[in-house]
């Protein structure tokens, strides 16, 4: 459950990706392309293709 509080940064990603990819490699991709701690507490939203 995501708790709402007032500092709670929410992340939409523009690109779709692939979801047959593991949650590590989206920790991974979100990593690279923030240059961001993706465990730092704020949400990252994907989307597919179809979204």
């Amino acid at each position: 459950m995501i708790a709402l509080r007032p500092d709670l940064k929410v992340m939409l990603a523009s690109q779709p990706v692939d979801f047959r990819k593991s949650v590590h490699t989206l920790s991974a991709l979100v990593s690279e392309a923030l240059h961001t701690n993706p465990y730092d507490g704020t949400v990252f939203v994907f989307r597919s293709k179809r979204s």
